[in-house]
């Protein structure tokens, strides 16, 4: 195959449930011909070790005894493009130094994590960043303009399908731990529902800490809350028969750069509610296709009850924002040319 080689390194790749996996999926596929494409997944859900074919997956305790053997594998390609965050310690230092791309498509406990990480960030051939307060960190801590790139994930559009019955809000995005519940909005989705008796929530669940889900709801007891708890499918159909998402996230690192349920709710022509702190937030807003609010129950309540007023305004703003945004094809053109340029 002509073009040139490309080796992905992510973490946990799971393209039916994940979206940075979305993500790099949508390159492997979208630039087959353009470039030559292979993976590498380090895997802290899956413990099979797979070396073989352009997808290949080292469970994450086995990663470190072949960390040797890496560098002259990592070496044979022409860029390695790492989906991470810009603290991740144990490929960033290497990848920097095999024309290393990184694209900031996860969040970091701790702004700290950048800072530590300086000197490997600052080897990288491109940094690719998808949220506006990305790019001012790394200009802080002084990064070199040139190495900076713009480029968001590419969202088709989906046919329109007016939701019926109830006003209802879908939340996808269940937590990774069981420590997110609060940062990730749980609870503060659930203690809001009492105040909403008309309006229904609809929690579409990873399986991951469904008894801890459930045990808050025993104790909250709300009468308008639905779960569907595994994979969904066909996702089209939950974003058909609702009206909105939500990302109510109580920190910065609450959701990724683009979480990919809001997006895809956005193509489906469904506006977001999302909490001022989350990455999207501020170009939402400004496109008129959703309503940011302060993460309390008052703020939610506040924003649920505007959303619902003035629904077709925000609604008519959803898919171009997408759209104008998110396009697949600028989305796979911009790397490419990215590509040709190293």
């Amino acid at each position: 195959m002509s073009g040139p080689r490309i080796l992905y390194w992510v973490f946990n790749y799971m393209p039916q449930w994940e979206a940075v996996s979305k993500e790099v999926a949508s390159l492997l596929q979208g630039l087959d011909g353009t470039v030559n494409g292979t993976l590498v997944s380090l895997n802290t859900k899956y413990l099979d070790l797979h070396l073989t074919g352009p997808e290949k997956r080292i469970p994450l305790p086995h990663a470190l005894p072949l960390y040797p053997f890496l560098k002259p594998y990592v070496a044979r390609f022409d860029i390695n493009h790492l989906f991470a965050s810009g603290g991740e310690r144990l490929l960033t230092p290497m990848i920097s130094r095999y024309k290393g791309v990184l694209t900031l498509a996860k969040d970091t406990t701790s702004l700290g994590s950048f800072e530590r990480n300086r000197t490997a960030l600052g080897k990288m051939k491109a940094i690719v960043v998808q949220a506006r307060r990305d790019r001012e960190i790394l200009r802080q801590i002084g990064l070199r303009e040139e190495l900076l790139r713009v480029i968001r994930p590419g969202i088709p559009i989906q046919p329109y399908s007016e939701a019926a019955g109830p006003f209802t809000i879908l939340f996808a995005s269940s937590p990774l731990t069981a420590d997110d519940f609060l940062s990730r909005g749980v609870h503060l989705i659930l203690r809001t529902s009492a105040l909403l008796p008309d309006i229904r929530f609809l929690l579409v669940w990873r399986k991951r800490h469904l008894a801890k889900l459930n045990q808050i709801l025993a104790e909250v007891r709300p009468h308008n809350v639905d779960v569907v708890n595994g994979l969904v499918e066909d996702m089209s159909s939950i974003y058909n028969r609702v009206h909105a998402t939500i990302l109510p996230g109580l920190e910065y690192r609450s959701f990724i750069p683009c979480p990919r349920s809001g997006l895809e709710s956005l193509a489906h022509g469904k506006p977001l509610l999302l909490s001022h702190l989350v990455a999207l937030a501020e170009s939402v807003v400004s496109s008129q296709a959703g309503i940011a609010f302060e993460p309390t129950i008052q703020g939610l309540v506040g924003a649920v009850q505007e959303l619902q007023r003035d629904y077709p305004a925000y609604q008519a703003n959803t898919q171009r924002y997408i759209a104008n945004k998110f396009s697949p094809a600028t989305h796979l053109a911009l790397y490419q040319r990215l590509y040709q340029s190293l």
